[in-house]
């Protein structure tokens, strides 16, 4: 699991993909909306509930993006038409596929649980 993660940036990095992960999330409500046919609605947007909060929370967040970004690129296919592209959708992909290339970020579950360590070995009782 450690390859999928490069580091996890804190301070203002950290607080720059924070927002990232936040905007992607609440742009791809946006996105289903210009793109929902009534036989898919249902699952479809249930689908983008759950990945817009696991998102958020930051878990998975390589794997989340990409899928953020397939499931825009599904939306912007099921159009038919691609002269009268939907702005929104082009940008729900832009960011998906930045932040899966960037990462979470130090303020993520991702980082607690996948983020390094510090092992602290004692020698024996000193006194």
């Amino acid at each position: 699991m450690q390859r999928l993660y490069s580091m996890f940036p804190a301070g203002r990095a950290g607080a720059g993909l924070l927002i990232l992960r936040i905007v992607v999330a609440l742009q791809l409500p946006a996105a289903s909306a210009c793109c929902s046919k009534p036989a898919m609605a249902g699952w479809v947007d249930m689908l983008i509930e759950g990945l817009a909060v696991l998102l958020c929370i930051g878990i998975l967040t390589p794997l989340l993006a990409l899928l953020c970004g397939a499931t825009a690129a599904l939306c912007l296919f099921g159009q038919g038409v691609l002269s009268s592209v939907s702005p929104v959708i082009c940008l729900v992909i832009a960011n998906a596929i930045a932040l899966a290339l960037l990462g979470p970020g130090a303020y993520s579950l991702d980082a607690k649980f996948f983020g390094r360590r510090l092992i602290v070995l004692h020698e024996g009782n000193e006194q």
